[in-house]
């Protein structure tokens, strides 16, 4: 008989507090407070995150921190990653939703060698992001890989 295998429960908790109009705190232990607002388009402040802006970005934060561990995994020296990310907001099914974020990962890598472990890489970290696998937009990831210059 094959033994079960049990999977863990984690959760991440957050507190807000509203402090007037449409801004609030966001709050969790042992992080930094963050202000957060409506956006502009809607009313809101300014200069604050927002819950779209932090939508796309966790996104965003979430295939980077998925493609470094599976770069990480197959021993690819990344030597630098910087990506922008746009989420398209639309009114579709009767309400207001992201339909799609697009994610452009501009990847530096140590050596030419390195350049298609690391497409693999990028490809898993797109199929298996918690985060992605998450959410209802559909997320799409346009990467461009280089060899970054010898030192």
């Amino acid at each position: 008989m094959e033994a079960k295998k049990t999977y863990k429960v984690f959760r991440f908790e957050s507190e807000l507090r509203w402090n007037s109009g449409l801004r609030a705190t966001v709050c969790s232990p042992a992080k930094p407070d963050l202000e957060v607002s409506s956006p502009p388009e809607f009313k809101g402040e300014k200069g604050l995150w927002t819950p779209e802006d932090l939508f796309v970005a966790s996104v965003n934060a979430c295939v980077l921190i998925t493609f470094l561990s599976y770069a990480r995994h197959k021993g690819i020296e990344i030597v630098d990653y910087e990506a922008e990310a746009e989420g398209v907001m639309e009114y579709a099914d009767g309400k207001y939703r992201f339909t799609e974020i697009n994610l452009h990962p501009h990847v530096a890598v140590k050596g030419p060698e390195q350049l298609d472990p690391a497409r693999e890489a990028m490809a898993n970290a797109h199929n298996n992001c918690l985060i992605t696998n998450s959410v209802r937009s559909e997320v799409k990831v346009f990467p461009d890989f280089r060899v970054a210059p010898a030192e």
